[in-house]
């Protein structure tokens, strides 16, 4: 079965760049980390091709007033970070296209 990777790099850097859901979530570590992003691509709230690049995919959890979006490209994250609901909305129209699930 096909599996996205959650590599080390990309731990790192979400851990040094976009910390505030990592504390908002009360994440204490590497594999606290590894495991809510596991679980966000095993069971987002919607999911978006993106139409630019056409090996990224978008992993949304929907999060009170925010959505965590996870990156990937090909089968790696890339990066995970918060976006409010302006952004969901400017990316719906101008950069995703195909939902592929919405729960």
């Amino acid at each position: 079965m096909w599996k996205i990777k959650v590599p080390e790099n990309a731990i790192k850097h979400i851990m040094k760049r976009h910390k505030d859901w990592i504390r908002m979530l009360g994440l204490e570590d590497k594999e606290e980390i590894r495991r809510f992003i596991n679980e966000i691509i095993s069971q987002p709230d919607e999911v978006y091709k993106d139409d630019i690049r056409r090996n990224v995919k978008y992993y949304l959890r929907k999060l009170d007033d925010k959505f965590l979006c996870v990156i990937v490209r090909n089968d790696e994250v890339v990066t995970a970070y918060l976006i409010n609901w302006e952004k969901y909305n400017k990316y719906r129209v101008k950069r995703w296209s195909l939902n592929l699930f919405f729960r």
